[in-house]
This record gives structure tokens, C-alpha cells and sequence, in this order.
């Protein structure tokens, strides 16, 4: 209790201690990127950003979002089921997902479930591939998905209705509206969703029987200004509860309840030579898993984290910028297999930037202090350097690190209280090329992870987590976009992803389970005025499925179609074919996603 209250009152003192400093002889005034927070894309300029734009009106989930628009490995138990990311080769726990600045990864197994979290209502999603330890805490090795609420204080009205039906019995309608000024901002949003879920597998005489879900998904954005002062909620409230698909093997009769509710405040006050921003947020997740879906007995775990962040951002002169930042969170578990536990973490950062002619690079160093266990001392050199006005080059270091979660601690049987922090060294280097809607960026990465927490069966059968391996990622990226506006009428675009990588056992030198060393993306749109017709293709390499390499998952192809037209500025229609060749494909064991599946999309707007 001793530790916590010095840390609050660290965290408060270098909170207000900028108002007793004298800056007003200084000439230089702030660039705009800090002004938006450590989670603005400008101040990853040393990375290859991938925003996902125009895209999170038309799909239902994260998943079917990073499916459609990146070449990036999704693991799901089923279609809409459980659902998680491996970027660069990492596991689920090294991806952090990041709402509005703050990491949202469950402290309970250390992960978002993809599928859970509804991208519709954001204003930006975008990906950071690399390590982000430094900005983000635990477990941004792989790098991080931001979820972001833009506030405007513009005068704007917006409304909007999208209304989803499609195969399966499947529906969604999700309402959004927005009105601002020059000193509030209003944002809200609600959308519903349902479906049986009950596609067949394609080459058996089998159906999803057990796969339904329904859900909602509420937020709520306000932001008011008051000279140089911004004060804002950000708000997000989801309930989901699923049947468990069944294998091809076995049927199942279980089922999944989730809930989510994120809520931050946060005060931005911006003067001629520094910022002050400060955030306190609430986080709470809830889980209920039904053996039987008719009888009301159930496992049931929560997790809750409180954080308060603040951000100081001073200006020393032209072409420097100098972030202190520190952060305070308690986080408390309690489960039927964990009982109830309780976490304390204060981190302070400091990042040093400038900026010469062509010449950009970041200094970033970051200290945590843990009741539980100790945390290294984390740090990162980002760089870049832009010549001949289309080429850049870029080059990343950094040392990372991801706690045990509150399951691979406590949970009964099998926790084990002794496990220590993995500990990453990630490096990266790049070339982009962009000139005349022509785009080339290829990035070349290489991760060291050590003490790699992973569970494994004991002498009695029963599973639990070590510090025992060290793992090694690697593999190249490569990102080709070309747009030809050939006259008012006729345009043409294509993307290209590719992603080739290797996670190593150092221990035996194999694979791991469940990293695809290739996946693909080719995304191609003809448009002619108003209509539009987009054509999709995806390919992900074989997947082992066990630390043997001795099994796997086969390779497969997807090709999907949609075309839409636009009714005046008002009314959008859509109709796409998923899986258009009926193919039968896998990315779990047993658990086949769905074979042709159609959609019919309507999207009004003012």
C-alpha cells in the first residue's frame, strides 16, 4: 500500500508540475502529432503503417476486417468463434490492441478475442508491426492494432445507418451519428447482431449446429473545448453470447458469454510550448462459459484494471521534441480457477525526437515497477531517412517485454507464480517508395524472444506454463499499391501483400504450431462512376500443428467478389460472394470455416 501511494503521488506531482514552468521566452511551438496522443500514426514514421480505411463499415468483427484487408495470420475456432492475431510470428499474446491509447488485451490470458470487438463505430483502425513495449507495456512485441475515436471540433452533422443480411440467417444493423462545433463534439453508436450460424461443411453431411451468436455493441464519444483545454469521454460497451461450433467429429453443446465496458476520461490542455495530456480510464471483462447451454451452472472469471496516464510534451527548440509520460494501473482478477488476486504497475517513459532536413529518429526509454515480479528496463532507437523526395529508408531497434498473465500465474491446477517476464530484442529495417499512386514498402524484421512463457502437460497430465524457451522470428514484408485513374469515370486499383515468416524453436530448431510461414493478399477494384466491382484473393501456406512439425493444416486459396453502386451521395448497395469456389479450408484442427456464403448490404447516410 506503501509503494502504491508513492507511485500516485509521483504520478499527480509531474501531472501538474508543468504549470509552474516558465516557457513563455521560447519561440518554438509544438508539433501538431503530439497534440493527438502516442497513439497518432505520424509518430511512427520509422514503421510501415497499415491503415484499414473506408473498410470497418462492411464487416462485422476484427476478424473479417484483417481478413479482407491484410495478408496478416487470424486463428479461429469456427466461423465468428474465438479469434486471435499472430503478427510477424508471434502468438496472440504478443499482439496488443490498443482503444483510444489504451491496451485492452485481457489480463486474464493475456489476449483479445478478435471477434469480440466490433470495428464499426471507429473513426481509424490501423496496424504497427514491430515492438512497442516502450509506448504500450506488456506484450507489444509483435506490434499493436489501434482502435481510434477521432474528436473534431468542426461544425459537422453525420448519420448513418448500415444494415447487413446474408447467408445462414445472418443479420446486423448498426445506427451512428455525429454533431459537432467549434466546442463540442457528440459521437454515438449502437449496432446489433445475430445469426444461426449453421453453415454446412463443405465435403461432409455435417452443419454447424451448435454456432449461433447475438450481440450488441454500444459507444458513446463527447469532447468539449474551452480555449486551450480539451475534455473528453470515450465510451464502449459490448455483450456476446455464442454456442461453441462443433468439430467434424464431435458435436458440442456448450456456450460463451463475453462482456466488455472500456470507459476513459481524459483532459488535454495545449499552450505555445507544451501539452499536457491526462487519462484515466476504467476497463472491465466478463466471461461465463456453459458446459451445457441448459443448465445454468458455469466457470466464471472477471478481470478489471483502473489506469491514469499522463503525457507531457515540450518543445526545446525547432526541431526537437522531448514526451515524459507515466502511468499508474491496478488490476484485479478473480475466477473460479484463479480465486482473486490483485497487481499493481507504475511505468514512466521518456521519448527524445528531432527532426533534420531528410534525417528522423526517436530515443525511447521506459521503466516499469511491478509488485509481482520484476520488469527489465526497455528502450527503443527508431530511424528513418527520406532522399530523392519518393524513397525512404528506415531502421528500428527495441527491447520489449510481456508479463504473466493472471491464468498463467494462478490458475488451478497448473498456475505457476514463479514465472518471469519474457524479454524481446526486436529489429527491423525498410524502403517505401511512393510516387504518382504507386507504392512499394518491403520491410526485413528479426526477433529474439527469451523465457517464452508456454504451458505444457506434466508427469501428472496436468498442463502449466514455463520460462523455458527461446524463440526466434523472422521474415520480410512486402506491400505494393497501384492506382491508375485512367479519366472522371473509369479507375483502377490493385494491392499486394505479402508476409513470409519463421518462428524457430531454438530448443529443437522446429517450427512453431500455428505460425504459416507465407500468407497472401491481392485486392483488385474496378470502378466506373458510381458502380463498383472488387475482386479479393487470399492465400496462407500450410500450418503445423504440432511442436514436432510432424502434423498440419494443408494450404488453401480464397476467392471473393463484390460489387456496389452508389445512389447519389445518400445510399450505398452492396453485394458480395465469400469463398466463391466452395472451398473447404481449415486454420484450426476439426473446424472448418463456411464454404460459399453470400451478403447483401444497404448503407444510408447524411
Amino acid at each position: 500500500m506503501k509503494q502504491l501511494l508513492f507511485f500516485l503521488s509521483v504520478f499527480f506531482t509531474t501531472t501538474f508540475l508543468v504549470f509552474g514552468q516558465d516557457l513563455h521566452n521560447r519561440k518554438y511551438i509544438l508539433d501538431s502529432v503530439f497534440v493527438n496522443g502516442i497513439s497518432n500514426k505520424n509518430l511512427f514514421k520509422t514503421y510501415q503503417i497499415k491503415p484499414l480505411p473506408d473498410s470497418t463499415s462492411n464487416v462485422m468483427s476484427l476478424t473479417q476486417l484483417l481478413k479482407q484487408n491484410t495478408a496478416v495470420f487470424v486463428k479461429e475456432y469456427g466461423n465468428a468463434m474465438l479469434a486471435s492475431i499472430a503478427l510477424r510470428g508471434t502468438s496472440a499474446t504478443h499482439t496488443q490492441i490498443v482503444w483510444n491509447g489504451i491496451p485492452v488485451n485481457s489480463i486474464l490470458n493475456g489476449q483479445t478475442d478478435l471477434n469480440s470487438f466490433s470495428p464499426g463505430g471507429f473513426d481509424e483502425i490501423f496496424i504497427k508491426e514491430g515492438g512497442s513495449s516502450v509506448s504500450f507495456g506488456s506484450g507489444a512485441i509483435g506490434g499493436v492494432i489501434f482502435l481510434i475515436d477521432k474528436i473534431s471540433f468542426t461544425k459537422k452533422f453525420h448519420l448513418s445507418n448500415h444494415t447487413k443480411i446474408g447467408s445462414f440467417k445472418t443479420g446486423l444493423n448498426r445506427f451512428k451519428i455525429i454533431s459537432s462545433n467549434h466546442k463540442t463534439y457528440t459521437k454515438f453508436s449502437f449496432q446489433t447482431q445475430k445469426s444461426k450460424n449453421n453453415y454446412p461443411y463443405p465435403g461432409y453431411n455435417l452443419k454447424n449446429e451448435n454456432g449461433s451468436y447475438q450481440g450488441w455493441d454500444f459507444s458513446f464519444i463527447n469532447g468539449i473545448k474551452l480555449q486551450q483545454h480539451q475534455l473528453y469521454l470515450k465510451s464502449k460497451f459490448s455483450k456476446l453470447k455464442r454456442e461453441t461450433s462443433r468439430t467434424v467429429y464431435m458435436p458440442q453443446n456448450a456456450e460463451l458469454f463475453t462482456a466488455n465496458n472500456n470507459l476513459s476520461v481524459g483532459w488535454l490542455w495545449q499552450s505555445k510550448h507544451f501539452t499536457s495530456h491526462t487519462i484515466v480510464a476504467y476497463l472491465n471483462e466478463e466471461y461465463k462459459y456453459f458446459f451445457n447451454k441448459n443448465l445454468p451452472a458455469n466457470s466464471h472469471s472477471n478481470g478489471q484494471s483502473i489506469l491514469a496516464k499522463n503525457i507531457l510534451t515540450f518543445g526545446l527548440y525547432k526541431p526537437y521534441n522531448i514526451v515524459i509520460g507515466n502511468e499508474i494501473s491496478k488490476q484485479s482478477g478473480n475466477g473460479d480457477n484463479i480465486g482473486k488476486h490483485i497487481r499493481n504497475n507504475y511505468a514512466a517513459f521518456l521519448i527524445w525526437t528531432q527532426h533534420l532536413n531528410n534525417f528522423y529518429y526517436n530515443f525511447k526509454l521506459r521503466q516499469d515497477y511491478n509488485n509481482m515480479v520484476k520488469i527489465p528496463l526497455t528502450g527503443a532507437l527508431e530511424m528513418n531517412y527520406n532522399f530523392h523526395n519518393y524513397h525512404q529508408l528506415r531502421f528500428n531497434i527495441s527491447k520489449n517485454f510481456r508479463l504473466p498473465t493472471f491464468n498463467d500465474l494462478f490458475w488451478t491446477p497448473g498456475g505457476n507464480q514463479q514465472l518471469q517476464p519474457e524479454t524481446s530484442y526486436s529489429t527491423d529495417a525498410g524502403y517505401d517508395f511512393n510516387h504518382k499512386n504507386f507504392e512499394v514498402h518491403i520491410t526485413f524484421f528479426y526477433i529474439d524472444n527469451q523465457n517464452l512463457i508456454k504451458w505444457i502437460p506434466g508427469d501428472n497430465q496436468i498442463w502449466y506454463p514455463e520460462n523455458f524457451e527461446s524463440v526466434r522470428y523472422s521474415g520480410t514484408e512486402l506491400t505494393i499499391n497501384k492506382t491508375l485513374i485512367i479519366n472522371d469515370k473509369w479507375r483502377i486499383s490493385n494491392q499486394i501483400n505479402i508476409n513470409y515468416n519463421r518462428a524457430v524453436n531454438c530448443k529443437n530448431l522446429k517450427l512453431l504450431p500455428y505460425t504459416p510461414q507465407l500468407t497472401g493478399l491481392n485486392l483488385f477494384n474496378l470502378s466506373y462512376k458510381s458502380l463498383s466491382l472488387s475482386y479479393r484473393y487470399n492465400y496462407q501456406g500450410k500450418i503445423y500443428t504440432t511442436t514436432t512439425n510432424t502434423k498440419y493444416l494443408p494450404a488453401y486459396q480464397l476467392h471473393s467478389l463484390s460489387l456496389s453502386h452508389n445512389f447519389g451521395q445518400h445510399i450505398n448497395i452492396q453485394f458480395n460472394i465469400h469463398n466463391l469456389l466452395n472451398t473447404y479450408y481449415e486454420n484450426v484442427p476439426s473446424r472448418p470455416q463456411p464454404g460459399r456464403y453470400y451478403e447483401f448490404i444497404l448503407n444510408f447516410k447524411i
